[in-house]
């Protein structure tokens, strides 16, 4: 939904974000004034909107060893937000976070009403929280979970094979929201009696749910949990539950046409794929039944991906240098003429003006360079599943050979990941 906000007449108004990616590098370039920029907006917006509880559903940072430029706009951001009128902040890991990091001063920001969890805890209780008001009254009940890692959920051996380990995996989820959600109608049940109200329910989840898209392979999403892996049954999430606040997908929507389902997406376009996108923060208002509203996130740095033969990407350069304009460009040159001089020839049009090129792919010189037997890619040009697919197309692997080894990487790529060392 794209309605404006209207003027606060609930009790209840929560904003719900996720795959912040703070510190994250787009083609090696910081950009640490427009996470900054993100995070001032959006203590505005918390104000301005009178917002309640912030539920911010992972992947905070980008890496599980964060700059000191990352962690400060962190920190300094929690500093700003209790100081604002939301009275409480819900802040779960994601597979990008480092638990531990996470969870280190979690008992200090408790105290100002910021609660974080970082990875699932043995007692299950942990992840469930009574948000109160400041008359002690309860506003909420929150099942708090972060990205359940294997080792969290799945029960196996080293011999099972990729078929029992997703199974597993899918398995050890489903029972973790079902355990918790029998304790949250039970917490929920006792409450109602107590203050002869409706509390409302919201769940969190840093998980790929059956039924979301991803709809640019260009959307900063690392290799993980995609294809067949890892994909979630939307009916884990109870009927009870007044909306799910996941992320992992960078792409804001709603999941199996239930609108209480949504993935926020990520509020900076982490990739040029996704550059031309409107991003955003959901906004719920808890009454009978919640309504949803969109908050478009503005766009701190102008991207814009430049395709085509020379003609066309140097008229469109020039105009950008005409109207003065500061943009990150992508540029891809796919004229009939090799130009192998390309990258020479955009430095030189763009040096001394506010138009900056991250990245060119000559892909005619690229595709004639394979047609010769040689290549001009190179490691930092590629993903790791990239490179993988290279590897099976040089060995002429068959195809439904290839499909059962790449599901098999994307498993070892995500063991590795669900360790707390960043490589």
């Amino acid at each position: 939904m794209s309605k404006t906000i209207p003027q606060k007449t609930v009790s209840l108004r929560v904003l719900h974000t996720s795959d912040w990616h703070l510190g994250k590098r787009l083609y090696h370039q910081n950009r640490y004034d427009e996470f900054h920029a993100f995070l001032v907006w959006l203590l505005e917006s918390i104000s301005q909107h009178h917002i309640d509880v912030l539920i911010v559903a992972g992947d905070i940072f980008d890496t599980m060893t964060p700059s000191h430029q990352a962690q400060a706009l962190y920190y300094k951001f929690l500093g700003g937000i209790a100081k604002t009128c939301c009275q409480h902040v819900v802040i779960v890991a994601g597979n990008h976070d480092s638990p531990s990091f996470l969870d280190a001063p979690k008992a200090i920001l408790h105290t100002l009403n910021i609660h974080v969890i970082g990875t699932a805890s043995p007692n299950i209780h942990d992840e469930l929280l009574v948000l109160r008001n400041l008359d002690n009254q309860p506003m909420a009940i929150v099942l708090a979970v972060p990205y359940l890692r294997d080792k969290d959920i799945r029960t196996g051996n080293y011999n099972d094979t990729i078929s029992d380990k997703e199974q597993q995996t899918k398995t050890g989820i489903a029972n973790h929201y079902h355990q918790l959600t029998i304790l949250a109608k039970n917490t929920q049940k006792q409450l109602q009696c107590d203050h002869q109200k409706s509390i409302p329910m919201i769940a969190t989840g840093h998980l790929f749910v059956t039924g979301a898209s991803i709809s640019s392979k260009d959307d900063g999403m690392r290799e993980l949990y995609l294809g067949t892996l890892g994909q979630i049954s939307a009916d884990i999430f109870d009927d009870c539950i007044d909306y799910v606040a996941l992320g992992h997908i960078h792409a804001p929507q709603m999941v199996g046409k239930q609108p209480w389902i949504r993935y926020s997406g990520s509020p900076l376009a982490l990739g040029f794929g996704e550059a031309h996108k409107q991003k955003q923060v959901h906004v719920i208002d808890f009454s009978d039944t919640p309504t949803i509203f969109s908050l478009p996130v503005p766009t701190f740095q102008k991207m814009l991906r430049i395709e085509g033969d020379w003609h066309t990407i140097s008229q469109a350069l020039n105009t950008l240098i005409t109207n003065k304009q500061s943009v990150w460009t992508e540029i891809i040159y796919t004229g009939d003429s090799l130009e192998p001089n390309l990258v020479a020839k955009i430095h030189k049009l763009l040096d001394n003006t506010q138009v900056q090129a991250l990245n060119i792919q000559n892909k005619t010189l690229h595709q004639k360079s394979l047609h010769q037997g040689q290549s001009s890619e190179t490691l930092n040009s590629l993903s790791p599943t990239e490179v993988f697919e290279r590897l099976l197309q040089y060995h002429q692997i068959d195809t439904q050979e290839s499909y059962t080894l790449q599901d098999a990487y994307q498993v070892a790529l995500n063991e590795l990941h669900e360790t707390d060392t960043h490589f």
